[in-house]
């Protein structure tokens, strides 16, 4: 699996190379070479809220043919950058797999706009392990596509008209240098990517969604929400407006997992479709207490033959008893000719 570090503070992933395209995904917009094209086939976040910072573990499965890339991702305030940890998508997997039912088969056959330009103001550089990343903050898109542009890097239009919400509302932008080939010669940013982990200061749970106002296409994400309750997705500051988009609790219930216990208490699993992004999105995804804790805990059927000498021993027992029925009736027949 090919290392993917990331960004916060609407984070941005850059290439190592000249001007890139980026395309759309869930939380943001991805980087790549120019003339190519990479597409998130997979979208998989992990987000919880403790003691005033919320932390956005978010796993990616991409397609593209080129070895270097990067996503963009907005964050309200500013945001510390580190790898994620496997490990917890896997110990997420245990948490939400489908418990067995076991199903008794007795009988053998059941089946289962432009301003004048001005330049962001560079808060911070800092180096994440091999790569270096800029924190910056900007009051235009103009100013701020310039100093992409400058330092060897550029955005659609599409994708650059996304920046201004996030401009308006003072969040701001980390820029990383991204090099997915970690040296090997011919290794692409293909396949499951390493997660990413992304913390800032919050007092509420949200997850950026306007990036992906620029996509075309169908966009579809899965929001593991941890918390001490059930929750439910909302457009960002409202308790009770619902998301434009097709929405499924797939999972929620009690967190067993030791890997997982630190992140929250309650586990809520949602799937999220956008069929027309364009159009879809208006805000952020706001995260609220549930009216209830009702857990949702997908089963699958696992039928349990139950058997005697190879044979469904309901088939056995119904064909003794039609034996047994017809010896006895030909007991009582010739009983009653003797009298």
């Amino acid at each position: 699996m090919r290392r993917f570090w990331a960004v916060a503070v609407a984070s941005v992933l850059l290439t190592l190379t000249a001007a890139a395209p980026a395309h759309a995904c869930g939380c943001g917009a991805v980087v790549s070479a120019p003339g190519a094209v990479v597409d998130v086939t997979s979208e998989s976040a992990i987000l919880s809220l403790k003691d005033g910072v919320e932390t956005i573990v978010l796993s990616l499965g991409v397609d593209s043919v080129i070895a270097n890339g990067g996503l963009i991702v907005p964050t309200p305030t500013p945001a510390t950058i580190a790898p994620g940890d496997p490990a917890l998508f896997d110990a997420l997997h245990a948490q939400t797999l489908p418990r067995e039912r076991v199903v008794d088969d007795w009988w053998g056959n059941l089946v289962a706009p432009g301003a004048p330009e001005t330049a962001p103001q560079v808060i911070s550089r800092v180096a994440v392990g091999p790569l270096e990343a800029t924190t910056l903050e900007a009051t235009d898109t103009a100013g701020l596509s310039r100093w992409l542009t400058d330092n060897g890097f550029e955005l659609t239009g599409e994708v650059s008209s996304q920046l201004q919400q996030y401009i308006d509302k003072r969040w701001q932008f980390v820029a990383v240098r991204l090099s997915a080939s970690e040296g090997a010669d011919g290794t692409l940013l293909d396949g499951m990517l390493d997660p990413i982990q992304i913390s800032f200061p919050s007092q509420s749970l949200q997850y950026p969604l306007g990036m992906a106002k620029a996509e075309t296409s169908e966009q579809s994400l899965r929001l593991n929400v941890f918390s001490d309750t059930r929750v439910d997705l909302v457009r960002a500051g409202t308790t009770d407006v619902p998301l434009d988009a097709g929405v499924r609790t797939a999972w929620a219930g009690e967190v067993t997992e030791p890997a997982l216990s630190g992140l929250g208490a309650f586990l809520t699993v949602v799937d999220v479709r956008l069929d027309t992004p364009a159009t879809q999105i208006s805000s952020e995804i706001g995260i609220v207490a549930a009216a209830d804790s009702a857990t949702v805990d997908p089963a699958v059927v696992v039928v349990r033959p139950i058997e005697l000498l190879g044979f469904p021993l309901g088939t056995l027992l119904a064909v003794w008893a039609g034996l047994g029925l017809l010896g006895l009736l030909g007991v009582t027949i010739a009983r009653s000719r003797l009298r």
